[in-house]
């Protein structure tokens, strides 16, 4: 019966923020204009690289401010099925960040999931989430590793659930020990394709 005394005006604000950040997510990649995000996965339907690492206890113990205990970077290119807006389908490329934290209890680990596109210094990636969610800049490090950057930005928004709210998600903060996290391929048997995430 509460719900039915709500100023109408509230919905409407909800209905114009969701609105905005779908409109920012719709950020397709035009073929040929993929850039650095090319050389992570070549821009073709079902493209995708895992990365991973879980941190020992002596980093973890050398490192106490260290929020992350354990960190995968996924990222995967998609096209939609055409439109009248993408005749071809749309192309994104998709990305996941997978992490549990010191203390966080949840049996799956946090999420923060977004997109991609090329970074302004032609030699990284950002991955941003939707609505100011945050977000990270991505670059290889060799050696089929990348090294995920989270100080840039400064924060990513992680939940346990993708339909959690934000009113249930943890802000993971660039602090003195989670600035950056280098992390490994895995092999592709461990990758699961983007419509498995």
């Amino acid at each position: 019966m509460a719900a039915s005394l709500r100023s109408p005006v509230l919905p409407l604000l909800a209905l114009s923020a969701l609105l905005v950040c779908a409109e920012a997510r719709a950020q397709a990649i035009e073929p040929g204009k993929e850039g650095e995000l090319a050389n992570f996965i070549p821009p073709e339907a079902g493209a995708r690289a895992c990365f991973s690492r879980v941190y020992d206890a002596a980093h973890l113990k050398a490192h106490p401010k260290q929020q992350v205990t354990e960190m995968q970077f996924r990222i995967a290119y998609y096209i939609h099925d055409p439109d009248e807006f993408a005749p071809n389908g749309q192309r994104n490329f998709y990305f996941e960040v997978l992490a549990r934290l010191r203390g966080h209890k949840q049996p799956k680990p946090l999420s923060a999931m977004g997109e991609c596109r090329p970074g302004d210094d032609g030699k990284s990636i950002f991955c941003g989430v939707d609505c100011d969610g945050g977000g990270v800049m991505v670059k290889h490090s060799g050696d089929g590793k990348i090294l995920v950057d989270l100080e840039t930005l400064g924060r990513l928004r992680m939940t346990s659930d993708c339909d959690q709210d934000e009113d249930g998600g943890v802000e993971l903060s660039s602090g003195v020990d989670d600035k950056r996290f280098l992390l490994s391929k895995l092999p592709a048997s461990e990758c699961p394709a983007y419509d498995d995430w």
